[in-house]
């Protein structure tokens, strides 16, 4: 052990002594008292350009930290809550006032002030303020001119957006952009309500009031198997007629897990299963006690930064009413590779020395890599039922009633590049342990826990079979945020980079002298759309420059 390192003990710190500041020549117990120990220091620094004395951390266990035990109680109260209700803006706003009183801050990070000082410039009284959010003016000469220079980030796009009378505008459009727009304004800045946790599902795992003295300790999240039953009913004819139900997984009935908040990812924790498209990041159900509150239908999902999951073919993009697969990774994307591949065959004509070309067909790939890792026990086991699933579509299925195999095909969303793109998968590859990769040893031998990786790379390589034609002048890419319902085409908007593409749909002459008859009647306000004289909202694309006035 070198000389000249200091390793404080306990024991110093209570006695009111320091030790010696590095680079004096004493043993690493050596300890002095406080006078002593700033006239050391002076001789090591300049005075004029940092403290007189380095004030220690102080010394945490990862169980205790300072405040008052009710502190300690309320912070755990609000994270459970914020946790157990699928509302995390509850725990993080909650444990902001829990940490802000006369006397303590805990020295972290995420320190925050006293609740008096809310109205201070240079600090919030809240979790994650915005370093912009310090510009904010107090009353008196020169308020005005401050708040010209303050930040006013989404103003422009909720503006925009309610003032849009296509479909793709409108009030309800405008709420997300409105609120940031507030936040920025507000002293408070928008990343203390648009952050990682509250949005995109970050886990709590530096919340200080987290219980911690037992890492085998499972969440509310956690699920158990039901064992299935034989269900026997009478037809017709009086006969009893047997199904088997093969059980299923459902919530955990432990009291102590049910009792116990999850900290971890929410993304990752998002299990396999059938489910709706608007139910894609559903990491915790509704909770009985919101009922039917509308109000409330948010709560328990999340989002990643980027749209990024996997479904079974019924989910087309609009599609609101029916139940497929939906597998859904965090966005961990290392690279995406999109290959055009025109097919041409050359040959010779006589007469000429050169070669000439007849177009035989198109191809295209989509090539992808992306990294799977648990950073909770709770979402070991989601992950790898999700990863098992994946690899279930590049397998055929089987039936009962003949020997064809059933090919598999599923649909693609990244980010709004590939909005339910319907695509076949060519490969699947996992990279199931590497220098960088951790594994679950289950040292205590819990039989719900496996001995698997934490960390899973995996590359695909799958071909796009769209919904739509490719075609020269066509679409590519999704680039659009409203679908038909029925045919999932992108319907034209401002919301469709490409409206202006050709389709694969046509107009009937009925549909057009019905669409120049509405027109004529009401040229301002006519959309096409939303008429339902005419039966051609699932249309993404048409010409009516030509039709009669």
């Amino acid at each position: 052990m070198p000389t000249n390192t200091i390793y404080p003990n306990a024991a110093g710190w209570a006695a009111g002594t320091y030790p010696l500041a590095p680079g004096s020549i004493m043993n690493a117990s050596t300890y002095v008292g406080k006078k002593a120990y700033n006239e050391s220091l002076k001789t090591l620094i300049n005075i004029d350009q940092g403290p007189e004395l380095w004030t220690p951390l102080q010394a945490k266990t990862t169980n205790i930290t300072l405040g008052s035990l009710a502190q300690k109680a309320t912070g755990f109260a609000v994270g459970s809550i914020g946790s157990l209700s699928g509302i995390p803006q509850v725990a993080q706003i909650g444990q902001s006032f829990t940490n802000s009183s006369e006397n303590y801050s805990p020295k972290s990070a995420y320190a925050v002030s006293a609740v008096s000082a809310l109205n201070s410039t240079n600090n919030v009284g809240i979790q994650y303020p915005d370093f912009r959010a310090r510009k904010f003016p107090k009353a008196g000469a020169g308020t005005a001119a401050a708040l010209s220079t303050k930040r006013v980030d989404g103003l422009a796009v909720s503006q925009r957006t309610l003032f849009d009378r296509s479909d793709a505008g409108g009030s309800e459009n405008a709420i997300r952009s409105g609120l940031y727009s507030a936040t920025s304004i507000s002293p408070y800045g928008p990343y203390s309500i648009f952050n990682l946790q509250t949005l995109y599902g970050w886990g709590d795992h530096d919340n200080p009031y987290a219980l911690r003295n037992d890492f085998t300790a499972q969440s509310h999240v956690a699920t158990q198997w039901s064992p299935g039953i034989v269900n026997d009913s009478k037809n017709k004819s009086g006969e009893f007629a047997y199904k088997q139900d093969p059980g299923s997984w459902i919530p955990t009935k432990n009291i102590l897990s049910k009792a116990t908040p999850f900290r971890g990812d929410k993304v990752n924790v998002i299990d396999f299963g059938k489910r709706k498209l608007k139910n894609a990041y559903e990491w915790l159900p509704k909770p009985k006690i919101f009922g039917d509150a509308a109000i409330f239908d948010k709560a328990g999902q999340t989002a990643d930064l980027i749209k990024f999951f996997f479904t079974g073919p019924k989910l087309h993009a609009g599609n609101t009413t029916e139940k497929d697969d939906i597998i859904v990774f965090r966005a961990i994307i290392g690279s995406i590779s999109d290959s055009f591949n025109p097919s041409w065959q050359g040959f010779q004509l006589i007469g000429r020395g050169d070669q000439n070309f007849q177009y035989g067909g198109f191809t295209r790939d989509v090539s992808f890599d992306f990294t799977v890792y648990a950073t909770d026990r709770d979402e070991v086991k989601p992950i790898w039922r999700k990863l098992n699933a994946l690899a279930g579509y590049t397998a055929p299925e089987y039936t009962t009633d003949n020997i064809a195999l059933v090919a598999p095909w599923m649909r693609l969303t990244i980010g709004d590049l590939f909005n339910q793109q319907a695509v076949i998968v060519k490969s699947v590859t996992y990279t199931l342990h590497n220098a960088d990769t951790t594994w679950e040893t289950n040292i205590e031998q819990d039989p719900q826990m496996m001995q698997t990786p934490h960390k899973v790379d995996v590359n695909m390589t799958v071909t796009p079979i769209t919904d739509w034609l490719p075609q020269k002048g066509g679409k590519f890419y999704s680039l659009a945020k409203r679908f038909d319902g029925k045919s999932g085409l992108p319907l034209p908007g401002n919301d469709n980079w490409l409206s202006d593409t050709r389709n694969n749909a046509e107009l009937s002459q009925k549909q057009l002298a019905e669409l120049a008859k509405a027109q004529r009647e009401n040229k301002d306000e006519f959309n096409i759309v939303n008429d339902d004289k005419i039966n051609i909202s699932n249309l993404a694309e048409f010409d009516i420059s030509n039709l009669p006035q």
